[in-house]
């Protein structure tokens, strides 16, 4: 159902204000323009101890209906690309993920009074990273399928509906070595020259022998190294090393199989008394 009171939120106007807003490092000033952006719709949001922003449009007389949720999130990867504009088309960071989605989302709930149930806007601030907002958020929704609940998720999809996203796991592959003065390296053992055979390890993870199979939906999963750490002075042989592991997974893995999984391939694939792998350790 339409609102009729003529306060819809133009989303071209408001997606350019936001690539203009920097969110990759703090998403202070995108929250305080969707907040500004809703009250002058005369739809007044909420942000919660997770910085979750929310607002709710309910049904007057039927608010025991089906409860739909917009979901998308303010953060964006670094590093920020000022927005430019090229005729029609809008470039820059944040144009498609996730600002493009959000303003779609801003203009549907801004037009719409459920005729039953709720409409929820819920846009969380850290999804590009430890989605601590999501996780408080969930719990709040009351989401009840057998009710008709649903939720809508604003992310790149190339226009397409998607019903699925692959997982993502995050851990941490150590490597021990031994201490010893750079001018007198056979003395010691260098964690960062063992790191080269971990990281073929890593590129051969899929491919071994009961790897996972690629999903029909959603692909095939990957593993990728994402920050490498080691060393603390320049004239000594280093003694650990870490390797940070980025791992975006396909059913039907789990993150207990694929520690435990990992942790095997790396026994056969490095030297097993020296490496060590771990999921790190989050709050969701």
């Amino acid at each position: 159902m339409t609102d009729p009171d003529g306060s819809a939120i133009d989303p071209l106007d408001f997606l350019e204000r936001a690539v203009r807003t920097p969110s990759h490092d703090d998403v202070g000033p995108m929250c305080d323009l969707l907040r500004r952006v809703l009250r002058e719709a005369g739809i007044e949001p909420t942000v919660d101890d997770a910085d979750n922003v929310v607002a709710t449009r309910e049904a007057g007389g039927n608010a025991d209906g089906p409860h739909i949720v917009l979901n998308t999130h303010l953060d964006t990867v670094s590093p920020h690309v000022p927005a430019e504009r090229d005729g029609e088309l809008l470039h820059g960071r944040g144009a498609c993920d996730p600002k493009g989605p959000l303003a779609a989302m801003l203009a549907a709930f801004s037009r719409t009074e459920p005729p039953r149930g709720r409409l929820t806007l819920a846009v969380t601030p850290d999804e590009e990273t430890r989605s601590t907002g999501a996780a408080a958020l969930v719990p709040s929704l009351d989401l009840d399928p057998d009710r008709g609940d649903a939720v809508i998720v604003g992310e790149p999809t190339g226009l397409d509906v998607c019903n699925a996203a692959k997982g993502r796991f995050e851990g941490t592959v150590t490597i021990t070595g031994e201490r010893a003065h750079a001018a007198e390296p056979h003395t010691g053992s260098n964690a960062i020259t063992m790191a080269a055979s971990v990281v073929d390890a890593l590129a051969g993870f899929d491919d071994r022998p009961g790897g996972l199979a690629a999903h029909p939906d959603l692909g095939a999963p990957t593993l990728t190294p994402t920050i490498v750490a080691g060393g603390d002075a320049t004239n000594q042989v280093p003694a650990t090393c870490e390797i940070v592991c980025d791992r975006r997974s396909v059913p039907p893995e789990t993150a207990a199989g694929f520690e435990t999984a990992l942790s095997e391939h790396l026994d056969e694939r490095a030297a097993s008394d020296a490496v060590s792998f771990a999921l790190t350790e989050r709050e969701t």
